[in-house]
């Protein structure tokens, strides 16, 4: 089974995440939930974008589940206003990563102050840009406050098919110098024409909407990134 791909879904409804997991279901260990509000990026999802969290509450109640919770992990990026404010919602709907962007969170005290049992289950990652001061989460990769760094390969994040961005690269290579056993993900930009260049930085998951549900079937696709990887 493919462990480097994780494909990523921006779901309108919760019966999105149903459809576009299950073209995936037996060729990836986990996808990826964009969930954005519409304040720290301008675009909508899912639980935001009709203003109902009847599904969201249901799954913090454990009343519902995310779909096929059992064959498959979920990793939600955050793209949220102060996701730290809400930590009881992200950490109790069945995730077993949860990234936050660096330039939306206020309080990493909150973060970092998560309970160490909560730890042992759920996998926190940061979110960085182009635009972001990479020194600035030295910190929170020094004081084990994150356990990966998921490096953002577009310009303007909340949008599938972006161009893929080369000042991206630079990040990688300059945090794969000074960690070099960090876990870096990289999400946006993932194509056939970039992902062997990111395998060959030290990326090691490729986080991909487009590329994977953008045209053709999507086991393939995957199948076919994957190969491009394996090649180096």
């Amino acid at each position: 089974m493919n462990t480097n791909i994780i494909p990523a879904i921006m779901p309108e409804s919760f019966e999105d995440i149903t459809t576009q997991t299950g073209l995936v279901l037996q060729h990836v260990q986990t996808v990826q939930l964009d969930l954005m509000d519409g304040k720290y990026v301008a675009e909508k999802t899912w639980p935001f974008l009709y203003g109902s969290d009847r599904d969201l509450a249901q799954l913090k109640t454990e009343d519902g589940s995310l779909p096929f919770w059992e064959e498959i992990n979920y990793e939600l990026d955050l793209m949220v206003e102060r996701p730290e404010e809400n930590l009881d919602t992200w950490l109790h709907i069945g995730a077993a990563r949860v990234i936050f962007h660096y330039a939306s969170v206020h309080n990493w005290e909150k973060i970092k102050n998560i309970d160490h049992v909560i730890r042992n289950f759920i996998k926190i990652g940061c979110a960085v840009t182009i635009h972001d001061t990479i020194e600035d989460i030295y910190t929170l990769i020094d004081e084990k406050i994150i356990d990966f760094v998921q490096v953002m390969g577009i310009s303007h994040i909340g949008y599938q098919g972006e161009l893929f961005e080369e000042k991206s690269l630079d990040i990688i290579t300059g945090l794969k110098e000074r960690y070099p056993d960090l876990v870096i993900s990289i999400d946006g930009g993932v194509s056939i024409d970039t992902i062997a260049e990111l395998s060959l930085a030290g990326v090691e998951r490729f986080v991909s909407g487009s590329g994977v549900y953008g045209g053709g079937v999507a086991s393939e696709n995957i199948e076919y990134l994957e190969d491009l990887i394996q090649e180096n």
